[in-house]
């Protein structure tokens, strides 16, 4: 028993280890023809998941996206509901790889307000740092967004189960009544037999009696 319950633990961290928090690190992202200095995270959800969590969450602040060369921005953002300076926000979402088309790899620069990042040096890390946190505070988010979407697929294969299970259900009933109706054809099928049996053994015995009144010519009785 002492040796099974360290093996249950190995097996209890390795399994909790393979679904560790993710941690943003520095990167350089392209970003109109130049690599520029950025933030990136990976997430085990769906880069249209990401996208659209990222949408979400920023409309509820206010802020619309805007699109620009494969990247979602936001203008005039804060980072903090206290921070008393705005930035603008770039996201990427890309698909790690084509084996991995539900982990996605998200990329964030953060501008200065109404900045030009185009025109950005390779050496300006610009708020990188507070990129990392941004990051890593927003998967709660794109978690509550891909559960909710779970839901909501979950909800539509059940609509779509009950849905043939009415459809079953018709059918039982109708075959129930076509077997009622063939089961009282069948009782009263069998009452017309009888009827008929016996009408068919009196017809006979008319028959019968009749033959035996028969006069054969030549033969005196």
């Amino acid at each position: 028993m002492r040796k099974i319950i360290p093996a249950i633990i190995l097996i209890l961290s390795a399994h909790l280890s393979s679904f560790a928090q993710p941690v943003a690190t520095g990167t350089r992202v392209e970003y109109q023809k130049g690599d520029k200095a950025a933030a990136v995270i990976e997430l085990p959800y769906n880069p249209d998941v990401v996208q659209a969590s990222i949408k979400e969450n920023m409309l509820k602040k206010g802020i619309r996206e805007e699109k620009s060369k494969g990247f979602q921005v936001f203008k005039g953002t804060r980072l903090t509901p206290t921070d008393g300076e705005v930035v603008d926000l770039y996201f990427k979402v890309d698909r790690k790889s084509r084996r991995d088309n539900g982990v996605s790899v998200v990329y964030l620069i953060i501008g200065r307000p109404n900045e030009n990042v185009a025109l950005r040096t390779g050496d300006d890390s610009f708020k990188v740092e507070e990129a990392k946190t941004y990051l890593n505070s927003i998967t709660p988010n794109v978690d509550a967004y891909n559960l909710e979407v779970t839901i909501l697929q979950q909800e539509a294969i059940i609509k779509k189960a009950e849905k043939h299970l009415n459809s079953l259900q018709d059918d039982q009933r109708d075959y129930e009544k076509k077997i009622s109706n063939l089961n009282e054809k069948l009782v009263q099928t069998k009452r017309d037999i009888e009827i008929q049996t016996g009408d068919v053994a009196k017809q006979k015995a008319a028959r019968d009696a009749m033959m035996t009144r028969r006069v054969v010519p030549g033969v005196i009785n």
